[in-house]
């Protein structure tokens, strides 16, 4: 009995040692992905600064920081961290085309237009339904905030302040907006 198992654990390894040049030489006919690898230690804000790229940004004259927010981008991250229950200004300016020639009001402020119609299939594929189209919006967290140019909003999450234009269809957009945005103190 020992003697088949051990002949049988032999022919196991022969097979796998056989085996293994063809299936690594198969593998490096293909195109390796990039993986990235995040150490366990790394804390959740961490892997947050990760997900979401950056958004430009620059001092102006009087210090403050100004991030600027392309209409055709997906969310972009500032430098700024908040905690629940603080309460954020925001300011927002500059103008986006959220469509093609040819539809209606397209070249809008950080305000806006109407919300897309409720019946409409992408109505739920904005970041944010009941803004106006290409208007700014805020995300914290899991918490998504219309902004458009100017409004003060309590966080309810923890995280870093996002931006992002309100529409469901960003490869067609141009522009961008300029925007500030502070903690308030009570």
């Amino acid at each position: 009995m020992k003697t088949a198992v051990v002949v049988n654990v032999s022919l196991l390894i022969l097979m796998v040692l056989t085996v293994s040049p063809l299936t690594a030489s198969a593998q490096a006919t293909e195109p390796l992905s990039t993986i990235v690898c995040v150490p366990a230690d790394r804390s959740i804000r961490e892997k947050e600064k990760q997900r979401v790229p950056f958004a430009n940004s620059y001092k102006d004259e009087n210090g403050d920081t100004v991030y600027t927010i392309n209409g055709n981008e997906s969310w972009r991250r500032t430098e700024i961290e908040v905690k629940r229950g603080q309460r954020i200004e925001v300011s927002g300016s500059g103008i986006v085309r959220w469509a093609p020639d040819g539809i209606e009001k397209i070249d809008v402020t950080p305000d806006g237009t109407r919300p897309p119609y409720r019946d409409g299939w992408n109505y739920y594929h904005f970041p944010f339904p009941e803004a106006g189209i290409g208007s700014l919006v805020m995300r914290i967290g899991k918490g998504i905030y219309p902004v458009g140019s100017s409004r003060v909003i309590e966080a309810e999450d923890d995280g870093f302040i996002e931006f992002m234009i309100n529409d469901d269809k960003l490869d067609d957009n141009s522009g961008f907006f300029t925007v500030k945005a502070k903690r308030v103190e009570f």
